[in-house]
């Protein structure tokens, strides 16, 4: 008995599901040959070192770094031969994760395209993820909107085979309840497979829905030809199409979620490292209609012909809409990061459609570890909200107070890119002698050595501090546990028995999943050091090694660094630092990539497993 994606070179064979008792030919007539048009994109994952809880409140902002760990999509298009196209989705790193959809094309190509929108379904045959029917839907909804029913269902007939593969950092790989050890994660093949399922897997905390979502929607959408990349930008995404991505992913993971979110996880995914503010809200929510037994069924439910009214999704989901520009209240005030931005050289679109960046300085890095104790974030985001609803006074003071403390670590990272750029040399001074010292020793340091460049570390290192006692605070007047003490004391003997620890926390919501660090590598300081893997400080993994209150583990990745982008073009600068500053971020690499599988290590092998 053959398996569904099972296929012969030049023979297509008949896919078999015992379960619905015929073959799938039977159900669908349709067989596969060879795959042939490929695309694909990757999207990277989030880390929220500022802003827990605050970020749900346009009138605060969060720090938001993309991780170096990311998800990739590759949607490939097969001939076939029959009337009824499948879409294939699969994740080859877990048991029973296929997921298979026969499309229901709109009868009449020549109606309008929102009503060929709204015509088109899935019926889903098999396993259910929400996640990844809704990314298709929404997706394939807006293609249609954008392109016509024609050009859509001429790609579509073919059928589409869909392959999703997140890095290993993504989930966790102890044995026994034992974290592995750097190297034996080093020693891991890409995109290790489990002996799980996906619902099975303990995730570290990286934003592996968010991620995936992203780079389905994105890799869907590009290959359906729904949007385009720029010849300009090695063959990157343009800016409105970013946008496009962005919002029709932030409505499919919403709606898989059945809530509307903060929204920083899919933010960081499509536009990378920024500062980040929320959407209205009422964008998305509109829109969220119940799909489900509407537009997604089982094969054993009958399509609903039930007329409701037609979803028009372009209008609202357009990057060129104005409500997707996020707008502090008039009690808030804009930030100098959202200042800078406005600098940016390009189009008004282009500044509008991108949140203000902020990478981290040259020569600090992010290492993150796995903790795997386990945490309820909905349920600790839950606490939070009761009460704040209920003591509102006093939450908007504590509030304001951490919204201080992140702004100060948001200007104190923008002062340390300044230096860099007034002086490097004298920065890379001080980051040397500052990286061989725990961070608890450089006030003494700094009275020694009255260096500006000195005083800045200093304040960005009270700034995280400062940060997590809000954090704490906050954790105690709701009740969540938003830093534990036991993540406490993990936190504090990581900080002040390791040298050259800038700070660190636990990102998001907090609780036991996982914690960051903030750390000074003058390695990192050249031209060639940055495209290197990142290495974790020896001093971290030794603690980490023999800590016995927790189970803790190192993760590999951790968050692009930007100083190549400075060393290439730093000699040849003639306007002033701020203005150089932001063209650098505005021509750095966004969070979404356009990828060839072949260029990306053991994707290839991934790909054509079981297929």
């Amino acid at each position: 008995m053959m398996n569904i994606g099972q296929v012969l070179l030049g023979k297509p064979i008949l896919f078999h599901r015992p379960e619905l008792g015929q073959p799938l030919e039977a159900k669908c007539n349709l067989l596969w040959s060879m795959p042939t048009r490929e695309t694909t994109v990757s999207a990277p994952g989030k880390v929220l070192i500022a802003g827990g809880y605050l970020v749900l409140d346009p009138a605060y902002t969060g720090l938001v770094l993309a991780t170096n760990a990311r998800f990739y999509t590759n949607v490939s298009s097969s001939t076939r031969i029959g009337h009824k196209p499948l879409i294939r989705v699969r994740s080859p790193q877990f048991k029973e994760a296929e997921w298979i959809y026969a499309c229901e094309l709109p009868g009449v190509y020549e109606t309008s395209p929102v009503e060929a929108a709204n015509a088109f379904k899935l019926r889903q045959l098999g396993n259910d993820n929400l996640f990844v029917a809704l990314s298709l839907l929404y997706g394939i909804h807006v293609a249609f909107e954008q392109l016509g029913a024609s050009n859509v269902c001429t790609t579509l007939s073919n059928g589409l085979d869909i392959v999703i593969a997140g890095d290993n950092d993504y989930y966790s790989h102890r044995v026994d309840g034992r974290a592995p050890s750097h190297a034996q994660l080093q020693a891991l093949e890409p995109f290790a497979s489990h002996a799980c399922t996906l619902g099975e897997v303990h995730k570290t905390g990286l934003g592996s829905s968010a991620a995936m979502t992203t780079s389905l929607v994105a890799a869907l959408l590009l290959h359906l030809n729904a949007i385009t990349v720029s010849v300009e930008d090695d063959g990157q995404l343009t800016t409105r199409s970013l946008g496009l991505v962005h919002n029709v992913a932030q409505l499919a993971h919403c709606a898989a979620q059945g809530k509307v979110g903060s929204g920083f996880d899919i933010s960081a995914s499509v536009w990378g490292h920024q500062l980040y503010r929320r959407f209205d809200p009422a964008l998305i929510k509109d829109l969220m209609y119940p799909e489900v037994g509407s537009r997604i069924v089982t094969s054993q439910e009958n399509i609903s012909h039930e007329k409701r009214p037609l979803l028009a999704l372009l209008p609202i989901l357009d990057p060129r809409n104005p409500l997707w520009v996020p707008a502090p209240p008039p009690s808030a005030t804009t930030t100098a990061i959202e200042g800078l931005a406005m600098l940016r050289t390009g189009t008004e679109e282009a500044r509008k459609a991108r949140p203000a960046p902020l990478p981290l300085p040259p020569g600090v890095r992010m290492c993150l570890a796995d903790v795997d104790t386990g945490s309820n974030t909905r349920t600790m985001v839950g606490r939070v909200s009761d009460w704040r609803r209920q003591n509102p006074i006093w939450a908007d003071q504590l509030y304001k107070i951490i919204a201080s403390s992140n702004q100060s670590l948001a200007d104190g990272l923008l002062q340390l890119h300044m230096a860099y750029v007034n002086d490097s040399s004298n920065y890379t001074h001080v980051l040397e002698g500052l990286s061989h010292l725990p961070s608890k020793e450089w006030d003494l340091h700094l009275k020694s050595d009255l260096s500006p460049v000195y005083e800045i570390f200093v304040s960005v290192r009270n700034a995280m501090r400062s940060i997590r006692a809000g954090m704490r605070e906050l954790g105690l007047r709701s009740g969540a546990p938003v830093e534990p003490p036991e993540m406490s004391q993990l936190l504090d003997t990581t900080i002040n028995g390791a040298p050259g620890i800038l700070g660190g926390g636990i990102p998001g919501a907090g609780g036991y999943d996982a914690m960051f660090l903030l750390f000074l590598d003058p390695a990192s300081l050249t031209a060639s050091a940055p495209s290197q893997p990142m290495h974790l400080p020896e001093d971290v993994c030794d603690l980490w090694l023999t800590y016995r209150d927790l189970s803790v583990g190192p993760l590999l990745c951790g968050s692009d660094d930007i100083t190549s982008s400075y060393v290439a073009s730093l000699k040849d600068r003639q306007e002033d630092v701020l203005s150089y500053i932001s063209r650098v971020w505005a021509h750095a690499p966004v969070g979404l990539h356009v990828v060839s599988s072949s260029e990306v290590p053991g994707l290839e092998r991934v790909l054509r497993s079981n297929s």
